[in-house]
C-alpha cells in the first residue's frame, strides 16, 4: 500500500506496522525454537532491511517483552516483579535483600550478571521502579506480533501500531503535523519504559482514547544496544495507533510538507 505521508517524508526508513496475530506469515523471520532475545533486534531488521519478522510468546525472555507485546504482565510471582524492579533501578544498591539478589545472578553469564548487579538505572530507586511496573498498561491477546514494512500491508489488515523511524528534521515535521489539529499542547508522550513497551502496550493504550497521542521512543539504552547495528543512534521512533496514522495521513496532504520550509529542511525527492 502507498501513503502520501511516506512519500512526503521520503526518509531513509519507511514506517513499519505491528500486527497482533495467531498466525505467522510464511516469509517471516522468527527466533529459532527455544530462543528469545530482545524483540527490538527483530524490529530494527524490519525497519532497516524491510524484512517481515515475528515474535511469539514462546520467545519471551523477560517480563518487559511480555508486557510490551501484549502477553500479560510477564511475572509468575511477586518475587519476579521485585527482581525486575531491582534491576531497573540501582541493582544491588536497590535490593531489599542484597544477598538473595546476588545469589540469583550466579548462574547468569558474567557480562549479564554484571549488568544486573549494577542495575539499568531507568528509575532512581526500587519503590519508584515497582510503582511504574505495577502501572504498566496490560493486555493479553493473540500469540504473535508481526512486524512488516507499511508498503507490504494488505488491504484487509489493520495494524495495532505504526512505527516511524525519524531523524531530527523528520521528527520535527511529524510532531508539527501531529499538533496541527489540536487545541491543546502535550501532543506526544514519552513513557519511562522499554522500547518494546513504547511501540507496543503504551501505543495500544493510546488507541483507547478518542484522540490518541503518538509515543516517542526509545529512551532505554538496552534497546539501543540491540538496534545500533541497523539504526543510527541519532534516529528516534514515533509510534501511533492506526486511527491516528490515518488522521495524519489525510492532514499531510495540506500541511507543513507543502511549504518552503520543508523544501529547505526536508528530504529532497
Amino acid at each position: 500500500m502507498e501513503f502520501n505521508i511516506v512519500n512526503e517524508l521520503n526518509g531513509k526508513f519507511g514506517p513499519i506496522v505491528l500486527i497482533k496475530s495467531d498466525e505467522i506469515p510464511d516469509d517471516a523471520v522468527i527466533p529459532k525454537e527455544g530462543r528469545g532475545g530482545c524483540v527490538m533486534a527483530f524490529v530494527s531488521q524490519t525497519i532497516s532491511k524491510r524484512k517481515t519478522t515475528a515474535f511469539g510468546r514462546e520467545n519471551i525472555t523477560c517480563g518487559g517483552i511480555a508486557t510490551g507485546m501484549g502477553w500479560g504482565d510477564g511475572f509468575d510471582s511477586p518475587e519476579a516483579m521485585e527482581f525486575q524492579a531491582t534491576f531497573l533501578s540501582l541493582g544491588e544498591d536497590s535490593a531489599k535483600d542484597k544477598e538473595k539478589y546476588l545469589k540469583k545472578l550466579e548462574s547468569r553469564p558474567k557480562n549479564v550478571a554484571e549488568m544486573f548487579r549494577h542495575g539499568e538505572r531507568i528509575y532512581c530507586d526500587f519503590d519508584t521502579a515497582l510503582a511504574h511496573i505495577k502501572n504498566r498498561p496490560i493486555y493479553d491477546e493473540k500469540q504473535y506480533v508481526i512486524f512488516k514494512g507499511i508498503e507490504n500491508l494488505k488491504e484487509d489488515e489493520i495494524p495495532d501500531s505504526v512505527v516511524f523511524t525519524l531523524n531530527a528534521m523528520e521528527l520535527s515535521a511529524m510532531l508539527q503535523l501531529n499538533g496541527s489539529f489540536r487545541s491543546e499542547n502535550a501532543c506526544v508522550i514519552t513513557p519511562q519504559a522499554s522500547a518494546c513497551q513504547a511501540i507496543g502496550s503504551f501505543t495500544f493504550q493510546q488507541n483507547e482514547k478518542d484522540v490518541p497521542n503518538p509515543v516517542l521512543s526509545p529512551l532505554d539504552f538496552a534497546a539501543r544496544a540491540h538496534m545500533k547495528h541497523f539504526i543510527p543512534n541519532d534516529y528516534m521512533c514515533l509510534s501511533m495507533p492506526w486511527k491516528l496514522f490515518l488522521k495524519l495521513e489525510e492532514l499531510s496532504k495540506n500541511s507543513v510538507f507543502q511549504t518552503d520550509f520543508w523544501e529547505e529542511f526536508g528530504n529532497k525527492k
